[in-house]
């Protein structure tokens, strides 16, 4: 018994505290960028966006949220830059041991 409760405790050790952190965020579009299609590329739009302001302050990542890019079809409308947009903000903490362990992803952006 003893085994198996120090197996559980190294694991949850090693995995770190996981967690998930979700809030709506005002961004500006910064870029629009169009990579032209290609014979083997399909081609895509891309829209850098800054953050508008501060993050709340339970965000698991506030200082590597500048420059998030997402695709154009991520965006509800046409957005030009200097356009601000709010996005649905997800960030996961994936553990310790990792090498990045916040990913963040932006969802249902609309037009502010």
């Amino acid at each position: 018994m003893r085994r198996i409760a120090a197996v559980l405790v190294t694991c949850l050790v090693l995995t770190g505290c996981a967690g998930d952190w979700q809030s709506e965020v005002r961004l500006k579009v910064s870029k629009v960028e169009e990579q032209p299609a290609q014979p083997t590329y399909a081609g895509r739009t891309e829209v850098w966006l800054d953050l508008v302001g501060e993050l709340p302050d339970d965000a698991f990542d506030r200082e590597n949220f500048t420059g998030r890019i997402v695709e154009a079809e991520e965006v509800d409308g046409d957005v030009e830059v200097g356009d601000e947009v709010v996005c649905i903000a997800k960030q996961r903490t994936i553990g310790a041991l990792q090498t990045n362990t916040v990913q963040t992803d932006l969802l249902r952006c609309r037009k502010a």
